[in-house]
């Protein structure tokens, strides 16, 4: 399943969040995948079905 995660840089609220496409099983795997190749600034902010 395809998931859409958006993340943005820590403690800046503000920030507009930016979305990756991630292909796994399940919410938390698609989570798990995506902090994976962000670099460590970034906050994962939502995950939905793509």
């Amino acid at each position: 399943m395809s998931w859409f995660v958006r993340h943005r840089p820590k403690g800046d609220t503000s920030a507009d969040a930016v979305g990756v496409e991630v292909n796994a099983p399940t919410p938390a795997d698609a989570i798990d995948q995506a902090r994976a190749t962000l670099p460590e600034d970034r906050i994962v902010t939502s995950v939905a079905p793509y």
